[in-house]
């Protein structure tokens, strides 16, 4: 491809920098490996991470981890990435760090100007639990409430299990009503990890989670929110549920378009290569959506089964 086509294209997509892999978390359903907690990019490394993003016409970049809050450079980093002239500049975070009303102050007068929250309860019995971080929920509503205060762009995911996902409306509710959030992103997990080990105490079938999100979804368009999106559920699975007019469009399986730079890899497209943990059984031949679907998860079959795929 053309330097100027690639540039192009990226101007539409996110370059989404992992910094490593040390968190001040230690969540049940991580997908990391624990073996891969110290494995972190140096700051010269990212550094040069940023400016080949930006020499490859990327306009966002996201600052994920692990915990990016945590690194002693990651002010420097961020300023660096606003100097470039990104657009927007993006950090996934457990908001622990953030419960310090200062700390948010640098990160934003540095360039931060969208925050993307990882909570998983609405109340702190749910979160703590599956963080394994006393006091971890009282510390990220501290947070939200800090970069609400500085009128800054916030976001939630939640990483749906079986701890969680019957309060999925309370969750929603709770976080909109309360708290001001508009966009949330519900996220169906990876089995892989620790969230492989954890499978019998945390995994939970599509099929049984489906209501709940239906229910939410439902609430988050009453509550006329910006974004409730739903990942890892395919959309055959959506539609059985009942959640396939208008109103559950935004719901729908959509492209990541991002680049991914981990530590370990750079994958160029992050859903042509999800498509090597995909696969298609003999009942997707017949259904509607196998030309934009990449296929099931092989993880989830092999927890699950293919019972739900009919």
């Amino acid at each position: 491809m053309k330097k100027n086509e690639l540039i192009r294209q990226n101007k539409n997509r996110v370059y989404e920098l992992t910094l490593g892999y040390t968190c001040n978390s230690n969540c049940q359903f991580c997908s990391i490996k624990p073996q891969k907690r110290g494995i972190n990019k140096t700051t010269k490394e990212a550094l040069s991470d940023i400016l080949r993003a930006k020499q490859e016409g990327f306009r966002v970049i996201g600052f994920g981890g692990g915990e990016p809050t945590i690194r002693n450079d990651i002010i420097d980093l961020v300023r660096f990435a606003k100097k470039l002239g990104f657009e927007t500049i993006r950090i996934q975070t457990n908001g622990i760090a953030l419960a310090y009303k200062d700390f948010c102050e640098k990160l934003v007068f540095a360039g931060v100007n969208f925050f993307k929250f990882s909570i998983h309860g609405h109340k702190a019995e749910i979160h703590d639990k599956l963080t394994r971080v006393p006091g971890s929920f009282e510390r990220v509503v501290k947070g939200l409430d800090n970069i609400r205060s500085l009128e800054i762009k916030r976001e939630i995911d939640i990483v749906v299990n079986k701890l969680n996902y019957k309060f999925l409306p309370q969750f929603i509710e709770f976080f909109s009503l309360n708290k001001g959030i508009s966009n949330f992103v519900l996220i169906y997990p990876m089995h892989t990890g620790r969230m492989k080990e954890n499978a019998k105490v945390l995994g939970i079938k599509i099929s049984e989670v489906l209501p709940y999100i239906r229910e939410s979804v439902d609430l988050a368009s009453k509550l006329q929110l910006d974004k409730y999106l739903v990942m890892n559920i395919p959309s055959c699975l959506l539609e059985k549920a009942g959640m396939k007019d208008s109103v559950y469009q935004k719901t729908l399986p959509k492209r990541l378009n991002l680049k991914v730079n981990t530590p370990e890899e750079i994958v160029e497209d992050a859903d042509e290569d999800a498509i090597g943990g995909k696969i298609k059984i003999s009942k997707c031949n017949n259904c509607s959506f196998s030309s934009h679907c990449q296929g099931i998860w092989k993880n989830y079959l092999k927890v699950f089964g293919m019972g739900e795929f009919n």
